[in-house]
This record gives structure tokens, sequence and C-alpha cells, in this order.
């Protein structure tokens, strides 16, 4: 005898619970890169963020 179509529908299911736990774990892993990306990169010269040392230099030139 066969396999029955029971079992494909089983394999079937399986292969795509294993699939989307591929998929959850990858986008995991690239939040933690982005989040880390994130926290290590330097701040832009045009970013709302003031580096200390231009803070002073344009109180000195204002004062």
């Amino acid at each position: 005898m066969g396999k029955s179509m029971y079992d494909f529908g089983k394999q079937v299911k399986e292969k795509a619970r294993q699939q989307k736990q591929i998929d959850k774990a990858s986008k995991r892993i690239m939040a933690k890169q982005q989040k880390a990306n994130i926290k290590t990169r330097t701040p832009n010269a045009g970013s709302d963020i003031a580096e200390p040392g231009l803070v002073e230099e344009i109180v000195k030139s204002i004062a």
C-alpha cells in the first residue's frame, strides 16, 4: 500500500512550520544587528544631537 494523503498534508504543514521558525529567527537576528548599529553609530553633523565642543564654540561666538 502507498502513503495516504493524510501523511502528505502533515509533511506540508511541518515544512511550513519549520520555514516560519527560520523566518522569525532571521528577523530577530536582523533586529538585533540594527539595534547594535544604532547604538554604535556616531551622530551625523546634520543630526539633532549637538556635540559638546560645537556648543561651546557657538556660545563663545554669541557672547
